[in-house]
């Protein structure tokens, strides 16, 4: 049984709706807008404009998807980052470049927003998009990031950094121009003027909010961007023999004491970012 999620607009949905209407099945479930049932594939699309295709082989029903959409494929490098929002481990940047015949791969293997897919399952496809598909990696250890956060840096302006040295590193390895699309994090304006006094700045972008849903290229890039992460993570965890936990919940306010009770503040700062409010409101001498 194979699956697939592609997120549509109030629009498009209301279109397969439509599209759909002589192949619906009864369906209770209350956050549904329709359950179809086509050439052995079940297609379940839910009110929030998530579409899941189920079935054999979903490939030949996404296509029919895509073209009653409109939707073309185009080549692309997309780029995202993960880490951000976690106390512990790197902040991890990936610039993918998806052909068209990437896209195709990318589908197969249902790829997605790495934010709605769980560890298991990166782990599982990060390794085979890596190997098949270009892209840079940059990987910013919680040590430099607090060297820069020292010096005066904001997280908005590490991560247009990042991004502006992966997409450059990518685009560097193409012969044709391709769009380039950028998950965004800050106004376009902002973004280049933190990267304004860098000696090469790549100018040609495409800012889009949720930019995962844009482009594949961005989903598969936020794929092996978390995949490092995990794998970081986990290096730190068993150098420090505590398995650090993700995120900045409270349970993390009780490992960032824990950390620093057990090992000490220079050991803490090479695993943790120490201006997030985690760390900061704890006071440690």
């Amino acid at each position: 049984m194979k699956h697939y999620t592609i997120s549509v607009n109030d629009v498009e949905l209301e279109k397969l709706n439509r599209v759909y209407q002589f192949h619906q099945v009864e369906d209770k479930n209350p956050y549904l807008l329709f359950h179809a049932e086509h050439n052995g594939i079940d297609i379940l699309a839910y009110k929030t404009g998530k579409v899941l295709l189920q079935g054999k082989e979903v490939t030949h029903e996404l296509v029919s998807i895509k073209k009653h959409l409109n939707r073309e494929d185009y080549a692309a490098i997309g780029s995202d980052e993960v880490g951000t929002g976690d106390v512990f481990g790197p902040i991890v940047v990936c610039a993918l470049y998806a052909t068209t015949s990437d896209i195709e791969y990318l589908e197969s293997l249902n790829v997605r927003d790495s934010k709605n897919m769980d560890d298991k399952s990166i782990i599982a496809i990060a390794p085979k998009i890596a190997k098949k598909i270009i892209h840079s990696l940059l990987i910013l250890p919680p040590e430099k990031y607090n060297e820069l956060v020292g010096q005066g840096y904001n997280l908005n302006k590490i991560k247009a950094l990042l991004h502006n040295q992966a997409i450059i590193k990518t685009s560097s390895k193409l012969e044709e121009t391709v769009p380039v699309i950028l998950d965004q994090f800050c106004t376009p304006q902002l973004y280049f003027n933190y990267i304004k006094d860098e000696t090469l700045i790549f100018r040609d972008i495409d800012f889009h909010v949720r930019a995962e849903q844009v482009h594949l290229s961005v989903a598969a890039a936020s794929i092996i961007a978390r995949y490092a992460f995990l794998v970081k993570m986990k290096d730190y965890s068993e150098k420090l023999g505590i398995e650090l936990l993700k995120g900045a919940s409270k349970d993390v306010d009780e490992q960032v004491k824990l950390v620093h009770e057990q090992k000490g503040k220079h050991t803490l700062g090479l695993v943790a970012k120490m201006n997030f409010k985690n760390v900061t409101k704890q006071n440690l001498a």
